[in-house]
């Protein structure tokens, strides 16, 4: 009877680690599709939670910060997706205000960040050049 128990528990890791292999997969796939731009920049954030559900946003914007692609990730299993994040398309990211993207507003907050970053490398190399 253990035999079994250990077998079903076993099985069921290994399921659980080919999902979460295809899940990274996916994220990767997501983020090599939408950096393929010439010029701009890409954010990402994410949020994992103990308890209750994380979130993965990808953010792309232009030369000016306005955003011109977004994706977001939300689910507590390894069969969340990205779907469009339509709602921050055409928005500068300095007037983006995460919080009112609920569950995703710490990972808008990051995905901000990471661009206002790289944002400030450019300016900061331009200066130099």
């Amino acid at each position: 009877m253990w035999g079994i128990l250990i077998a079903i528990f076993v099985g069921i890791w290994i399921l659980q680690l080919y999902l979460s292999w295809g899940q990274v997969k996916h994220y990767h796939k997501t983020v090599k599709q939408m950096s393929n731009r010439s010029t701009g920049y890409l954010g990402t954030g994410s949020v994992k939670r103990k308890i209750g559900i994380g979130s993965v946003v990808i953010l792309v914007s232009d030369e000016n910060g306005k955003i011109i692609d977004g994706k977001m990730m939300s689910g507590v299993t390894v069969f969340a997706k990205f779907k469009d994040f339509d709602e921050v398309k055409g928005k500068y990211i300095q007037e983006l205000n995460h919080e009112e993207y609920k569950d995703a507003a710490l990972s808008v907050k990051a995905a901000v960040e990471n661009i206002q970053t790289q944002m400030e490398k450019k300016l900061a190399n331009n200066k130099e050049a």
